[in-house]
């Protein structure tokens, strides 16, 4: 089967803090509280993580903000090894993982920029690479 996604994926596992920005249907009242989740895989367009936070799944496109930071140890320059980013996303899917017990949301980001688009994408295609 052929993967149809656009950019290549890596499997990854980090801390992310997400606030819920304009849920479009949801009716609860989240306000500026931030909650923590771990991102599962990461692309240049978009993260996918697990979260707990609550007993009702996040619907499809209700925006969110996404604060994390990237190290990239492959990296030849040093100031291009760390990268702490504020992304918005707009929530794509949202599946309930009843053997992790929490949701993985799968995340499309928009309004990022193109130095922060081309640090994932770097970070994804060093981190492809295989050490010997």
């Amino acid at each position: 089967m052929e993967d149809a996604r656009r950019f290549k994926r890596k499997e990854v596992s980090f801390s992310v803090l997400y606030e819920v920005n304009s849920p479009v249907t949801v009716r609860m009242y989240i306000g500026k509280r931030e909650f923590d989740a771990v991102a599962s895989d990461l692309s240049e367009g978009g993260i996918a993580i697990l979260t707990k936070y609550t007993n009702y799944a996040i619907p499809a496109f209700t925006i969110v903000n996404l604060k994390f930071t990237l190290l990239n140890n492959a990296a030849i320059i040093a100031e291009d090894r760390q990268r702490s980013m504020e992304i918005k996303g707009e929530v794509r899917s949202s599946l309930f993982m009843k053997e992790k017990a929490a949701y993985r949301l799968g995340i499309s980001f928009i309004d990022m920029s193109d130095n922060e688009r081309n640090f994932i994408a770097n970070f994804v295609k060093m981190s492809s690479f295989k050490t010997i």
